[in-house]
């Protein structure tokens, strides 16, 4: 039976959800030209908001696309470990010469099953438990950094609003001292205000640009970044169900000494488990009873000292 569910797990390959990365990646890229001066309608929206800040605009497009390379990587590297796993698995060969080298992400895993293999033993629940905690964890480490990527895209955003409200309130106070310059004629005062109030609207060009870039990029690291988690999650189900037909079921004796078969090896171990708690409970309660009856002892020795000694003084 255990050999039939080593067998009958089908292991999904990553192609799914690195297709649905994709897909998102061209929906978004079809939104950009469509906002661009090569769309039909062509707009200078985008191509302004980023001439707004150059350097921090750029700097959070570069951000972005590290972030989408990465988490394509993060998918990508389920591959490799699935055609592991079904070399493994397909193998005829005893030896496991043919074996492809084992990803990184399963390289503990790969020593262990090799070693059992080559003992013709299958694997302990501690070691499928060893190596599911490995591969959980390393997943888990590395969908950090892409999470990183993600929260720093909406830290640069915030960056660059509070820096364009800040160029913003200075650009204003600066206009305001102007106007109050002694010996400007009115027309002239309206001139100078239209003038300088370019200088705050630049700003709180730098503040809407930057948080435009960096709120949009953080949701496009953040889908991709679900995607990869989805395709990890599987790959690890997946496994654990694998492990399960190659972890060796739990065996017991009788009492008599013959062999318990596997389907009473975990009714046999429940058994022995619940005769270890009573027997523990046991002699917890025993020690207890002890203990009270030498205190009862001792108060039964006092109590006779007590009437010894009123009987004699009487």
């Amino acid at each position: 039976m255990a050999r039939s569910l080593e067998r009958s797990v089908k292991f999904v390959r990553p192609g799914r959800y690195i297709l649905n990365m994709l897909m998102f990646i061209l929906a978004v890229g079809a939104v950009v030209y469509y906002l661009s001066p090569l769309s039909p309608q062509p707009t200078s929206l985008l191509i302004d908001a980023f001439n707004a800040n150059p350097a921090l605009n750029g700097l959070i497009l570069g951000v972005l696309a590290i972030g989408i390379i990465y988490n394509l990587r993060q998918a990508g590297v389920i591959a490799p470990a699935v055609r592991w796993v079904e070399s493994f698995r397909e193998s005829v060969d005893p030896a496991r010469a043919r074996m492809p080298r084992p990803p990184t992400l399963i390289s503990a895993m790969s020593k262990l099953l090799l070693d059992a293999d080559t003992r013709s033993s299958r694997l302990s629940p501690e070691s499928s438990r060893a190596i599911l905690d490995s591969i959980g964890t390393r997943m888990d480490e590395g969908r950090e950094l892409g999470r990183y990527l993600m929260n720093l895209l909406v830290f640069l955003g915030l960056l660059g609003t509070f820096w364009g409200l800040l160029e913003t309130v200075n650009a204003v106070a600066n206009t305001i001292n102007g106007l109050a310059t002694v010996g400007v004629a009115a027309e002239d005062a309206v001139a100078q205000l239209i003038t300088n109030l370019r200088e705050p609207l630049s700003g709180m060009g730098t503040a809407f640009s930057s948080s435009l870039f960096g709120l949009g990029g953080s949701l496009v690291v953040g889908f991709l970044d679900l995607q990869a988690g989805q395709a990890q999650n599987r790959f690890y189900t997946d496994l654990e169900d694998w492990l399960a037909g190659m972890t060796e079921t739990v065996r017991a004796m009788s009492r008599d000494g013959s062999k318990l078969t596997e389907e009473d090896g975990d009714l046999a171990g429940a058994i022995y488990n619940l005769e270890a708690a009573l027997a523990a409970n046991t002699e917890t309660q025993i020690k207890a009873l002890a203990g009270q009856n030498a205190e009862l002892k001792d108060e039964i020795r006092a109590l006779n000292r007590t009437l010894i000694r009123f009987g004699g003084g009487k």
